[in-house]
């Protein structure tokens, strides 16, 4: 057998037949995909199964439900192929994806080959990881090579399977950032690295109305995770000899995690939540160089990063913007307001406005009827638009006019480079 295809699946009765026809579909022939039921409790046991029907290349192996890591370790052992992929049950291969990662371990004697990665949302491809790609396009990759570090996700990913055996190398159990510790232990092991452009592997980003992935929730399990799959890296980057300036770059890798993927969506966390990510951070800070933490700065502009709310009081009671609301504001422009990648935000209603919206929305800290705009930009609306996540972000980040007419438009504008 060549190449083995690792799958876990737990609750992907919607989404697994689109993965398993993309790889039913490859160029690439020889072939074994070993799909791990994960203990669902919905129909991904049948959807498989109706699938072994057209093709004895798929196992099944079902488990009392014990997390991805477990999941993906029990495919690995029971992998045969030269060549193992791990893809989750929502993501899909384009058609010569496999063909491209294995062509090129052949070719360069790679231990690992990293290929290109592409977001994929309600159908469409909504932009390139651009670490991804200019890995993909290197023919060797140096382990001491930084990027990878910007790389974590398991999906773009060929393994040569006798080098992760040698070296005893399984998923942690991390219910977080499990893949970056994983491929990290990989890089630090001593793995050859390749890069093919050839293959590309397509990365589902979930809508809200699909729900949120394990990877896009906020919670304290979540944090406890991510830091203790970045403090494995560190460790192993340490226990390897990588320099200062490496760890250092995990440490910002961290606080980057913290703030993009924590501390911007606090509003979809909770108190216990925000107050880890905001002490996880300030512990980062104490380690950090000035140089490095300038980069957050940097990185950031729009967030006052020495200045951050703590609990969900505090950042109601402390708003950087209010979006005043006059006449009409719809249930489903207040939920995108609070899918914002800048957070430090109230919606200040008027009476007029309040009575069409449900008491979920009302009871949300930040949302005040009747009441004093708090926020140093006021942006006022007869009827609030349904806003692009990037909307308020992009009008802090620009020098352009702090008005809701210059919202409008970067709404319209950002929704349509969204759309193509």
């Amino acid at each position: 057998m060549l190449c083995s295809v690792v799958i876990p699946a737990y609750n992907s009765a919607r989404f697994i037949g689109e993965t398993l026809d993309s790889l039913l579909a490859q160029t690439l022939h020889d072939v074994e995909i070993v799909v791990v039921d994960d203990g669902s409790a919905d129909d991904t046991r049948d959807v498989v199964q109706a699938y072994q029907k057209k093709s004895a290349a798929i196992r099944l192996i079902s488990q009392e439900n014990a997390g991805v890591s477990a999941a993906r370790n029990r495919g690995l052992a029971a992998a045969t192929g030269d060549y193992v992929v791990f893809l989750d049950a929502d993501d899909f291969y384009a058609p010569d994806a496999l063909e491209a990662f294995v062509a090129c371990a052949e070719a360069t004697g790679a231990d690992v080959v990293l290929g290109r990665l592409c977001n994929y949302t309600d159908g469409a491809v909504t932009g390139f990881h651009a670490a991804a790609d200019a890995l993909a396009a290197c023919k060797t990759v140096s382990g001491q090579d930084k990027r990878l570090l910007w790389n974590f996700l398991v999906c773009n990913k060929c393994y040569r399977r006798a080098f992760l055996t040698a070296h005893d190398l399984r998923f942690p159990a991390f219910g977080f950032s499990e893949e970056g510790a994983f491929f990290m232990r990989v890089v630090f092991a001593g793995a050859a690295i390749a890069g093919t452009a050839k293959s590309l592997v397509y990365y589902r980003r979930h809508t809200v109305q699909e729900g949120p992935s394990v990877s896009q929730s906020v919670t304290v399990k979540n944090l406890e995770s991510l830091a203790g799959s970045m403090a494995d890296i560190l460790a192993g980057a340490t226990r390897a000899g990588y320099d200062e300036d490496y760890l250092q770059e995990i440490l910002y890798k961290h606080a980057h995690i913290l703030l993009s993927q924590f501390y911007r969506p606090l509003w979809s966390g909770n108190d216990d939540a925000l107050a880890l990510c905001c002490a996880q951070l300030c512990e980062l800070k104490g380690k950090l160089t000035a140089e490095r933490f300038a980069l957050l700065y940097r990185a950031n502009p729009d967030l006052p990063l020495d200045d951050l709310r703590t609990s969900f009081a505090d950042a109601a009671a402390r708003p950087v913007v209010s979006v005043a609301v006059t006449s009409s504001c719809t249930e489903a422009a207040a939920d995108a307001l609070f899918r914002q990648t800048f957070p430090l935000f109230e919606l200040v209603l008027s009476p007029g406005a309040a009575k069409a919206l449900p008491a979920v929305v009302l009871s949300r800290p930040n949302v005040k009827t009747d009441a004093k705009p708090l926020g140093r930009t006021v942006l006022r609306f007869r009827t609030l638009p349904v806003p692009d996540a990037a909307a308020l972000q992009t009008l802090l980040r620009l020098p352009v006019p702090k008005t809701a007419w210059m919202l409008r438009l970067l709404n319209l504008l950002l929704k349509r480079r969204r759309h193509g």
